[in-house]
């Protein structure tokens, strides 16, 4: 009897990973920064920058690699949802981590031109007008949309990667039994032949 292990659907790790990937995609469209001062704001959104289009990246690998691990876990879809909301997630928190300084980066580039300075000597004014309190740089809510969208990616990965490896148990085959076993004891055996007397002897 053949008892042959199927692989079955986890529709919970490929809901994790479609919503995960959603998160990464939608965060990267919000705004990652804010920067006010003098009475003005402006805002600076993932996809402003080179990070944001790399977030959105691996949250459409996430949602496409969820949406196929719903209908049967795979070990390689797990690893590509795993890989995408590490990705995803770790530019999110490093982008956190970092925002003030790249934000002044940014804005520094941008306005030295117009000032006729280098991008040092504006950077080095715009410090000086965040120590005055004239200029503050908060994180906002599309990091933490992109952050928590990794996570969530990241632990629907780890259940599908567990189910793929629960569901791969090799198949096994009861042998059958002897055909002697089968249907009662086994036949009488046949007696030779005897042998008959010549008749023309």
């Amino acid at each position: 009897m053949d008892h042959t292990e199927s692989v079955t659907p986890t529709p919970v790790a490929g809901i994790l990973g479609v919503v995960g990937g959603a998160l990464l995609a939608l965060g990267s469209f919000l705004t990652w920064a804010e920067v006010t001062g003098g009475g003005t704001s402006v805002t600076a959104k993932g996809v402003d920058g080179s990070d944001g289009y790399i977030t959105l990246f691996a949250g459409l690998v996430a949602v496409v690699a969820g949406i196929m691990m719903a209908r049967g876990t795979r070990r390689v879809l797990a690893v590509l949802v795993i890989l995408a909301g590490i990705v995803g997630g770790g530019i999110g928190l490093y982008d956190a981590l970092t925002a003030k300084d790249s934000v002044l980066d940014a804005a520094a580039e941008e306005l030295a031109p117009t000032f006729g300075a280098s991008a040092q000597e504006v950077r080095a004014a715009l410090d000086q007008a965040i120590d005055a309190g004239q200029l503050s740089v908060s994180i906002s809510i599309g990091l933490y949309v992109v952050i928590g969208g990794g996570v969530v990616a990241l632990v629907g990965g780890i259940v599908g990667l567990r189910d793929a490896g629960e569901h791969a148990a090799p198949a096994w085959t009861t042998p059958a039994p002897p055909a002697s076993t089968i249907g009662g004891p086994p036949p009488a055996p046949v007696p030779p032949p005897t042998s008959q007397p010549d008749p023309g002897a």
